[in-house]
């Protein structure tokens, strides 16, 4: 699906499918998703080290580890996301005859 870690490609090797569905703001959904999931790893990861090292917990290494899981977290899930995405718009609108790439396209 992917051809590289950030770059789609532009349709399914086997099936022919188009992964980028054609809409103007297709990408919206996979970024809205990518955005949840990683607000809710680094949260969770920062709760359960605060929890971890309670009552003497390291303030400092708190707020510099937020800014580094918020900043990588994202970059990490975003196939999936994508990934998810396509899972969720195939499930409410399936494929049409449209949706695949004709065998003459690269």
């Amino acid at each position: 699906m992917f051809a590289t870690w950030l770059r789609v490609r532009p349709a399914c090797r086997e099936c022919r499918l188009r992964l980028d569905r054609g809409e103007h703001d297709y990408f919206i959904g996979g970024y809205t998703i990518n955005l949840v999931a990683a607000e809710l790893v680094a949260v969770s990861l920062i709760l359960g080290f605060i929890i971890f090292t309670w009552p003497g917990v390291p303030w400092t290494s708190v707020m510099w580890g937020t800014a580094v899981l918020m900043l990588a977290v994202p970059f990490v899930t975003y196939p999936y996301s994508k990934a998810l995405w396509l899972a969720i718009d195939l499930a409410f609108r399936p494929p049409e005859v449209d949706d695949f790439q004709p065998a003459s396209e690269p």
